[in-house]
């Protein structure tokens, strides 16, 4: 037994099963949490989901036109910007004969909380004279958790809407809102256009201009901004 506890192989296995030292189990652990937080916020990842769901808004957006013919009824796309998280749907009111309300005057461009207020009871009475459109979807379809819609413009009330409820129509006729949609995530926006008369819709993507102390909701809601008043100059 003396003889192998000197012998030198023995004594390098020993040595080798003495575990970790304390350095390599903090340098472990760090490259444990590096890896873990990629994981969790991973670019690509939200990248890939941005685009999905612009993809997804362009689908909705067709099937709406081609529901308002079919039924020969006003179709929308309702948008639910207040719910975590915000929700949209495909639903179907009255016959073409509908008219619809119209909007209240508003001194700025992006509607305020306090406007809000003012269109909620509008907006309930506009709801109850739409249903779903159960072929689309049974319940609201949500935005994923990574995209916010940050805007949705339409070019007849010249405003863009940031929050509530908004809606962007389509009629018998094969018409629709002239509408501007913007989505985005913390890198990146989407912006998808409605043409009014045809079945076109021009995406584009731009990359959002962050620094180290930039509020990102901040950031966006004035790249939205940036983004409605170009695109209603081309009007």
């Amino acid at each position: 037994m003396r003889q192998l506890q000197n012998n030198p192989i023995f004594k390098n296995l020993i040595k080798s099963n003495q575990g970790f030292t304390i350095i390599e189990i903090l340098v472990a652990l760090v490259l444990m949490s590096l890896v873990f937080a990629l994981a969790i916020s991973d670019p690509f990842s939200n990248s890939e989901d941005l685009d999905k769901q612009s993809n997804d808004l362009e689908r909705a957006v067709r099937f709406m036109s081609d529901e308002a013919t079919l039924r020969n009824s006003v179709v929308r796309l309702h948008f639910m910007l207040n719910k975590e998280p915000q929700e949209y749907a495909v639903e179907y009111g009255p016959t073409d004969n509908f008219v619809l309300p119209p909007e209240p005057e508003f001194e700025t461009v992006v509607v305020t909380k306090e406007e809000e207020e003012k269109l909620a009871k509008q907006n309930k009475e506009l709801n109850m004279k739409f249903n779903k459109v159960q072929e689309f979807q049974e319940s609201n379809a949500e935005i994923y958790e990574s995209v916010k819609v940050i805007g949705i413009g339409n070019a007849s009330s010249n405003k863009l809407k940031t929050t509530g409820d908004m809606s962007i129509y389509a009629f018998p006729s094969g018409e629709k809102d002239d509408a501007l949609i913007i989505l985005a995530n913390e890198q990146s926006v989407i912006t998808l256009e409605i043409n009014p008369f045809n079945r076109k819709i021009e995406k584009k993507t731009q990359k959002l201009e962050l620094k180290e102390t930039s509020d990102i909701a901040e950031v966006q809601a004035a790249k939205a901004k940036e983004i409605f008043e170009l695109w209603m100059k081309d009007r």
